[in-house]
């Protein structure tokens, strides 16, 4: 009995090392808003004339400020994630039935968050009035392998 117990010690521990830390990457949540380039002018700015960004990571798909912002706050620090990650966000707007599909870099320097502003700004999304109906983000790495990946209730449903 006591020889059998031991022959599953090994297991046993292969198994909580896998369920605690070695984790894999996951979405927690998403939100999104409509920001302007206004909501994003902080003190700082007026002295350098430079965006100031504090902590936050922020990646873009023009440089322009004002655009619709998907808030993606992962499980684990956004440093884990293989360098050179893309984001793949596919929308289907208020304006059109087909999805529009956007790719975002996630910055190197990512100061210790878990969280990522990921702007469809500029051109891509240049009014208020236009909504996101349905979506899906996919983190990817430079393979093509999907990382973590979540999407909106009604991405799931055909047309």
């Amino acid at each position: 009995m006591v020889k059998r117990s031991l022959r599953t010690l090994p297991f046993l521990v292969l198994l909580s090392l896998s369920s605690f830390g070695l984790s894999e990457t996951r979405i927690r949540s998403v939100s999104e808003a409509y920001w302007t380039t206004r909501d994003f002018s902080r003190i700082p700015e007026y002295f350098t004339g430079k965006e100031y960004r504090g902590n936050q990571v922020i990646a873009r798909t023009q440089d322009d400020r004002e655009g619709l912002y998907f808030v993606l706050e992962l499980n684990q620090a956004l440093a884990t994630l293989p360098k050179s990650c893309e984001v793949f966000i596919e929308v289907v707007r208020s304006d059109g039935p087909d999805a529009k599909l956007y790719k975002l870099s996630i910055p190197d320097e990512t100061k210790g968050r878990r969280e990522v502003l990921l702007g469809i700004t500029g051109e891509d999304w240049n009014s208020r009035k236009i909504k996101p109906v349905a979506w899906r983000i996919e983190i990817k790495d430079v393979s093509g392998k999907v990382i973590a990946s979540k999407q909106s209730f009604l991405w799931g449903h055909g047309k």
